[in-house]
């Protein structure tokens, strides 16, 4: 029980709660010193008021009348008057008339409104004054003021009365804070509801959203995105593996039958044979297992760190002598086209083997005239291969560019679907994009647009 409790003190709901209540007394604190201040400055200055004018009238009647007939309005007003504290003496402290017994020490004469303590003549206690003093020009001293104890009862009054409305203010805050914490937690319990259905296995859940915009539900989103990425990703994992899977069994079981012949061959050309076989079949899956590797790695942005400076023209100008001799062997013809262009950073590797791709895309399942083209377009550098051929149906460009989507349902041709999804993957590691370009009038182009230097993506 007593560390349940000292766990909760820990936690974060105790710590907010706690936090409403601190700022609940801070701001009823502050709203009691001021209003305390308020009511007793304005009490105050009606106090003072009255004494002042107490003081000028009995000014009047001594320039009227003297001190004689001051001194006999004075004893009039203290026998009627039981509010009123009245002292006039000579210049050096002799009691003329008025009800309190001598001049007190800490009052100067003239001196402004001031409170004070004092005891009155026939008074067995203290009486809570507010007195002004003037000095007279025969050089006697008044003193005047008026009993101001209902005053101080009455400022006491008010700040008694905000100290009760504060203790009674913090139970409800006290309350309101933890129905704060409850809707924050109701909350919450969807968020953590979510992400256990989603550990067990659901990855079709989501969290719901009240459409209120406000913070719970952006994150309830940002969740939802992070979700739909991961379920999306899941897919890629499930169909990559069911891809590999499939497309690896065919080498692997010619790998398999060359071994087997290998080991029941008795001569050493066929040995050499089934051996340089085995050969063949180990390097077609090397190298499909590389590709996969690299577009893994484009695709997680790895490789930015190798980017140069490079002539995109005289880069592009090779890989198309290259291709010469291969084109003619298939009674092609391949070339180039190209505006001068900047020197651009980039992967010089992975976009050679990215163009090189299309290149080989385009012998294998192209027709006529290959065109490798480089031009600038609004700031942008627009790499394309161009063949004569029927290309791919607009509606199967998303399964072309996915990985193995190879297009062939029986997969009787060679290769492993994985050309254009390399492409894909380095023009979005340069930051850009790839585009299949279905021609008017017949033939196809599969285009890398490049961001310029200083564009986004750079």
């Amino acid at each position: 029980m007593a560390r349940g409790v000292m766990r909760w003190l820990r936690s974060s709901h105790a710590r907010f709660i706690g936090l409403i209540l601190l700022l609940e007394l801070l701001f009823g604190g502050l709203l009691l010193l001021s209003v305390t201040r308020l009511v007793e400055s304005r009490i105050d200055a009606a106090d003072s008021i009255l004494a002042m004018s107490l003081r000028d009238d009995l000014l009047a009647v001594a320039e009227d009348q003297g001190v004689r007939g001051l001194s006999g309005v004075i004893g009039k007003r203290i026998a009627g008057r039981s509010d009123e504290l009245i002292l006039l003496t000579d210049a050096h402290g002799k009691v003329i008339a008025g009800n309190l017994g001598r001049w007190p020490p800490v009052i100067g004469a003239p001196s402004h409104w001031t409170k004070i303590d004092l005891y009155r003549v026939g008074s067995e206690r203290p009486g809570r004054f507010g007195v002004v003093a003037a000095r007279l020009a025969g050089g006697e001293r008044l003193l005047a003021g008026h009993l101001i104890e209902g005053s101080a009862q009455f400022t006491q009054t008010v700040e008694d009365a905000l100290i009760t409305a504060l203790l009674m203010a913090l139970p409800l805050a006290a309350a309101g804070a933890w129905f704060v914490v409850y809707v924050i937690d109701r909350r919450i319990a969807g968020v953590t509801a979510t992400a256990k259905e989603v550990r067990a296995g659901d990855f079709g859940r989501r969290v719901a959203l009240d459409g209120s915009g406000d913070s719970f539900d952006q994150l309830g989103g940002t969740i939802n995105a992070m979700l739909d990425r991961i379920e999306d990703l899941m897919s890629e994992m499930r169909l990559l593996t069911d891809s590999m899977a499939h497309d690896l069994r065919s080498p692997l079981t010619r790998l398999r039958a060359r071994v087997d012949r290998a080991a029941l061959s008795t001569d050493s050309e066929g040995l050499h044979g089934a051996i340089e076989g085995i050969g063949k079949e180990a390097d077609q899956l090397l190298a499909m297992l590389g590709t996969t590797l690299e577009i893994s790695r484009a695709e997680a942005g790895i490789g930015r760190e190798r980017f140069v400076d490079v002539d995109l023209s005289s880069m592009l100008t090779d890989l198309v002598e290259l291709y010469e001799p291969l084109a003619e062997d298939a009674g092609r013809t391949i070339q180039m086209k190209a505006e001068d262009s900047p020197y651009l950073p980039v992967h010089r590797e992975l976009l050679g083997q990215a163009v090189s791709n299309l290149i080989d895309n385009a012998l294998k399942y192209g027709a006529g005239a290959i065109t490798v083209n480089l031009e600038e377009q609004d700031g942008n550098a627009a790499i394309a291969v161009f063949d004569e051929g029927p290309g791919i149906a607009p509606d199967r460009h998303a399964e072309a560019l996915r990985r193995f989507g190879r297009l062939d349902p029986a997969r009787s041709t060679s290769g492993a679907g994985l050309g254009l999804s390399l492409v894909s993957a380095v023009a979005q590691l340069h930051g850009g994009v790839i585009q299949l370009v279905n021609r008017d009038g017949g033939g196809f182009a599969v285009e890398i647009r490049l961001p310029g230097a200083g564009q986004p993506g750079y």
